[in-house]
């Protein structure tokens, strides 16, 4: 089976604001790439957050003359798809490689993914913590935390060290074995056993509250709303927002 372990570092809490990544592809138990790239985010993410710049040191002006991320998946499209793609905490990453994919009007592959943070509680329960550089230095293996490429590679390797612990041949084996459900890029979320059954749990019905009200208090009608400007920047008002390229 093949896997593409992604991390993504951002400059703000915009999903686009995307800075950094790294991937690590992995055929079965072998390496076969490992890459790092910079990223150019579009206007429309905004400034960098100086919280952002403190944890992964990359600055804004740092980013001047790298590629954008169309040009920089351009380069991996092929690697991530149809492949498990493997992310630490995958619920920020993959909502992050959505983001873009959609900011710049790409495909999203067909792909399903799996958390390794859910992984590493499930297969080691007793670590202290199940933060990415606490599982690699539990597992022995080593990390340059915050740097895409390193916790791409990083993350990877906690999955096939998950692989060996439990004797499961790939990450569906896993998965099933620990009663896991396989995220799909775009779709249903990666969860756990126990968040599988309590998705499963109805939940109960809210009551409405009857008001009591005067009579003689009527509500005037709303005033109606302007029709948006058509500013040129896009076909739709998400992309007139946010100054998105048009689709071509």
């Amino acid at each position: 089976m093949k896997y593409a372990a992604l991390d993504f570092e951002v400059g703000n809490g915009s999903p686009i604001s995307a800075c950094s990544l790294g991937l690590s592809v992995f055929d079965d138990f072998r390496l076969v790439r490992r890459e790092g790239f910079l990223i150019h985010p579009p206007k429309a993410a905004g400034k960098f957050h100086w919280g952002n710049v403190r944890i992964h040191g990359i600055r804004r002006q740092d980013l001047v003359g790298e590629p954008a991320f169309d040009e920089v998946w351009e380069q991996i499209r092929e690697e991530v798809d149809g492949s498990v793609i493997v992310c630490h905490n995958a619920a920020f990453d993959t909502a992050v490689l959505c983001a873009c994919l959609d900011f710049y009007h790409l495909p999203c592959p067909e792909s399903q993914y799996i958390c390794t943070v859910k992984v590493s509680q499930a297969v080691w329960p007793d670590m202290e913590n199940h933060r990415l550089n606490t599982v690699a230095k539990s597992l022995g293996i080593s990390l340059e935390h915050h740097e895409a490429g390193s916790d791409a590679h990083a993350c990877g390797l906690i999955l096939l060290e998950a692989l060996r612990a439990t004797g499961c041949a790939d990450a569906e084996a896993l998965a099933a074995h620990l009663g896991m459900r396989l995220g799909i890029l775009g779709g249903a979320a990666c969860l756990t056993s126990q968040e599988i059954e309590s998705e499963k749990r109805p939940r109960p019905e809210r009551r409405r509250q009857s008001r009591r009200r005067d009579p003689s208090y009527s509500r005037k009608p709303a005033a109606p709303k302007p029709a948006p400007k058509n500013t040129g920047k896009g076909d739709t008002h998400h992309e007139r927002l946010f100054d998105r390229p048009a689709k071509h």
